[in-house]
């Protein structure tokens, strides 16, 4: 038996299905023991020559299997409930915990590692939370009901049972500690592989180019090598256990068989009786062999647990209703994707576009760890709605730092972020990135990220507005045509046109662009610039471009260096 404190205090904040669960798992145990019962006195009935009797015990046998069958079926969907309840909580705490500025730019932590923890161990988790926990409550309630049954008929059958069900639980624990050490090693280098295997993916036509391909088969290959090792020695710890436990479990059996064969030959015990302990015997060590199946089953998740622990997703303060710096916003999505409707507001987000006027940023000053000086230092920015304002600035200025400060993926040393004179939010400010994310799906879904149902006269013309529209309607199946992972069936400049689709239909007061024509054509930039002062209009819309005719006719540009903005000349 292992208890691993984390999990149990998530299935604990699940009282209702947890109870719900156990209880069921309960009255299916009780169903096993009633049956037992049935069969012995059918059985004593067939030697009592009593065919009415076997006849009642028979039906009541088929009864009893009908009513495990539907209690089986309902303790199975709450378990499955229990368990879908602390995968999603686990994900989004974890997922919240990750998204903060010191993992997003913490260039230690690698992605397949981060989703091996964030997919394969949440969802490992849930055999030890929906099958091994109230697995446990059976073996701690069911197996001492049982020997107590057993002393009411035969106290030193029960005895010999008692002694084996503590030996099936308690003596593999010396196993279980080493297979969990072993496990360790075992995600570890599960964590590995799959993060040079989504390295490798995502690098294939750069690997190609550089002749690696043969290299990077053979590290592959090395860390599978890798895995198969620490899960054979895995493997091997687990036999040792089982051999334990079913050691344990036979050996309780034969003894209560021997009791009770004693007491039929030497007359002190009827039949029926005889009978009733051979069959509780075996019962006993029902619930011992569920959690040790169990056991195994839920071994992934247990490795995963240091992980999750790692990245946060146990951590209360990471949950709803942690506090936010009132001078800085709240953690943001990609793209203008997060957010949702708010109740007043049909369209969408914290406010409408036209809400705000005024975005101010005062003595803003942020270092990154380690760094020599400020990255940005003592900046101050007024971007007003109505007119487009442009950031310029030579490569390391700070201008994509400057982004991630308004956005909250970074928090400023010193200094305040304000809009209309109020803190600026998360929901306040929807992004165009230089390389926007779009995820497989239709074309609808990515415009949609933020599942607000938007109808289809507002995604056309989102759409006509960001200059994309003719070459959606132009798709096999228009908006509702499948876009590849990472948007790689489109162009670079479809992507970043949708993106800026997206972004409108976020209907924010704030639009931040980074880049907006880099992958575009001179007639496809002329267009996106015209759409980005059309929306200026009605929203604050500030661009990062190093292009000058991206620059030209923006009436407010400023140009980035040593961390200060000075106005400059387009």
């Amino acid at each position: 038996m292992m208890i691993v404190g984390h999990l149990w205090r998530e299935a604990a904040r699940f009282p209702a299905a947890l109870l719900s669960s156990t209880a069921l798992l309960l009255l299916v145990f009780l169903t096993h023991l009633a049956q037992a019962a049935a069969i012995a006195w059918s059985m004593s009935a067939v030697l009592r020559g009593a065919p009415q009797d076997v006849l009642l015990a028979l039906l009541l046998i088929v009864g009893i299997a009908v009513l495990r069958l539907l209690a089986s079926l309902t303790q199975s969907a709450a378990a499955a409930g229990l368990g879908g309840r602390v995968r999603q909580a686990l994900r989004r705490r974890a997922m919240e915990a990750a998204l903060v500025p010191e993992r997003l730019h913490d260039t230690a932590v690698r992605d397949g590692t981060m989703r091996a923890s964030l997919s394969d161990g949440v969802d490992g988790t849930d055999a030890y939370v929906s099958k091994y926990i109230p697995a446990v409550a059976q073996v701690a309630v069911a197996c001492p009901a049982v020997v107590v049954l057993l002393a009411l008929l035969s106290p030193p059958a029960a005895a010999g049972v008692a002694a084996a069900v503590l030996l099936a639980v308690f003596g593999p624990m010396a196993w279980k500690r080493l297979i969990a050490r072993r496990g360790l090693d075992h995600w570890d280098g599960y964590e590995a592989l799959s993060a040079d295997v989504l390295e490798s993916l995502r690098g294939m036509a750069t690997l190609r180019a550089l002749g690696d391909v043969s290299g990077t088969r053979a590290r592959l290959h090395a860390r599978s090598e890798a895995l198969r090792r620490a899960t054979e020695r895995v493997m091997r710890a687990g036999l040792a256990e089982t051999a334990v436990t079913d050691l344990a479990v036979q050996g309780g059996i034969v003894a209560a068989a021997g009791v009770a064969v004693w007491g039929a030959v030497s007359g002190q015990a009827p039949a029926g009786g005889v009978y009733l302990v051979l069959l509780l015997a075996s019962e006993a060590f029902r619930p011992v062999r569920e959690l040790s199946r169990h056991w195994h089953a839920g071994f992934l998740g247990l490795t995963a647990v240091p992980g999750l622990e790692e990245i946060g997703a146990f951590d209360r303060e990471h949950g709803e209703g942690a506090p936010v710096p009132a001078s800085v916003p709240e953690a943001a999505d990609e793209d203008g994707a997060g957010g949702g409707r708010r109740d007043g507001d049909p369209r969408g987000g914290a406010a409408s576009a036209s809400s705000a006027e005024v975005l101010r940023v005062s003595d803003l000053g942020f270092r990154y760890p380690g760094a020599a000086g400020d990255v940005i230092g003592g900046l101050d920015l007024t971007a007003r709605r109505g007119a487009l304002s442009a950031i310029a600035g030579p490569s390391g200025s700070g201008k994509s730092t400057l982004f991630d400060l308004l956005l909250g993926f970074l928090t400023p040393a010193r200094g305040r972020i304000t809009l209309d004179g109020r803190p600026l939010r998360t929901r306040d400010i929807a992004v165009v990135s230089q390389r926007p994310v779009l995820f497989a799906g239709t074309v609808r879904e990515n415009l949609d990220a933020t599942g607000t149902a938007a109808g289809e006269a507002e995604l056309v013309a989102a759409c006509r507005a960001a200059g994309v529209l003719e070459e959606v309607r132009a798709l096999p199946h228009g908006f509702d045509t499948e876009v590849a992972e990472a948007g790689s069936s489109l162009s670079g400049g479809q992507r970043q046109r949708l993106a800026l689709a997206r972004a409108l239909l976020a209907h924010r007061p704030v639009l931040l662009v980074d880049e907006p024509t880099s992958a575009l054509d001179t007639g496809r930039a002329a267009d996106v610039l015209a759409t980005l002062h059309r929306v200026a209009r009605e929203r604050i819309v500030i661009m990062i471009s190093h292009r000058p005719e991206a620059l030209a006719g923006v009436p407010t540009v400023l140009r980035l260096d040593a961390g200060r903005l000075d106005r400059s000349v387009p």
